[in-house]
């Protein structure tokens, strides 16, 4: 079971709807990868998932606010990813450090992240990094690998022990899980930190948004580990990820960042707004 933090409360991840889970392990045991999910599949999933966390969270419902996120975030997805899927984007009404990415088409961004991002170009890095994991199917993926580990767990238990695994076993599996997940988070957030920098690229935005808003967050870090610890938690090997996305942008022809849009009068209205919002609910 996944558990996804925005410092409000942990949530767990419910298995997906019976259509879903027979699609996967039909998928898994033919062939064992995620492109057996199809979209419509992964669509799917995601609206599932985000009406578990959407009755959890404290979302903002201001128009404005939620409608200039969305204008940005499928900016980006029109150049992001190629599936022309429906994305959504939530604005969550919490101090943590945070953004989250569904399946499908679902990213959440809290308060605390827009805070701390100065400039438009800096915010739309996020989303751009965010939109990243759903094309690139990273969640689909681990999902995927989820579901073979437990599939092979189980015919083990079966054929050896002739019967299903215990719940402390299934305990110390789903534990297992996380041990593995880990090991494949930070090529899947490497993956994505340099897509997002194309993205923006492609959308007519600067992409050294992106290692300037991860010198804020490192340098908040070092000064206050408490208030961006979130943020390091869910985005592993941030250091070194700073200095790949250094990288790719410094592949980048220097006509091509010339004329770039870095910061916006629309951005600044956004962001003063969201900093104007409510406290966020004690947790």
């Amino acid at each position: 079971m996944r558990w996804f933090r925005f410092g409000v409360r942990a949530m767990p991840m419910r298995p997906p709807r019976p259509g879903v889970a027979v699609i996967l392990a039909l998928g898994l045991a033919a062939g064992g990868c995620a492109a057996a999910i199809s979209t419509q599949d992964e669509v799917a999933l995601g609206a599932q998932q985000a009406a578990q966390i959407n009755a959890q969270l404290p979302l903002v419902d201001d128009p404005a606010l939620v409608g200039y996120l969305n204008s940005v975030g499928r900016r980006l997805a029109a150049v992001g990813d190629p599936r022309n899927i429906p994305y959504r984007f939530y604005l969550v009404n919490s101090a943590a450090v945070n953004a989250l990415s569904l399946p499908g088409g679902y990213v959440y961004v809290t308060r605390g992240l827009i805070e701390r991002a100065d400039r438009f170009d800096e915010f739309a890095g996020v989303l751009g990094h965010e939109i990243a994991h759903i094309a690139r199917r990273h969640a689909i993926a681990q999902l995927a690998r989820a579901e073979r580990a437990n599939l092979l767990l189980n015919v083990v238990y079966g054929v050896l022990l002739q019967r299903p695994p215990s719940t402390i076993e299934q305990v110390g599996i789903a534990v297992g899980g996380e041990a593995v997940f880990a090991g494949y988070s930070r090529d899947q957030e490497r993956e994505a930190d340099t897509l997002s920098v194309h993205t923006l690229l492609r959308a007519g935005i600067d992409p050294r948004g992106v290692p300037r808003l991860f010198e804020t967050l490192l340098a908040e870090g070092d000064r206050a580990p408490s208030g961006v610890a979130g943020w390091f938690a869910t985005h592993p090997g941030a250091r070194e990820r700073l200095e790949l996305v250094n990288r790719v942008v410094a592949r980048i022809p220097p006509e091509r960042l010339r004329n770039l849009t870095s910061q916006s009068a629309e951005y600044v209205t956004f962001r003063n707004r969201v900093q104007a919002l409510p406290p966020p609910p004690r947790r």
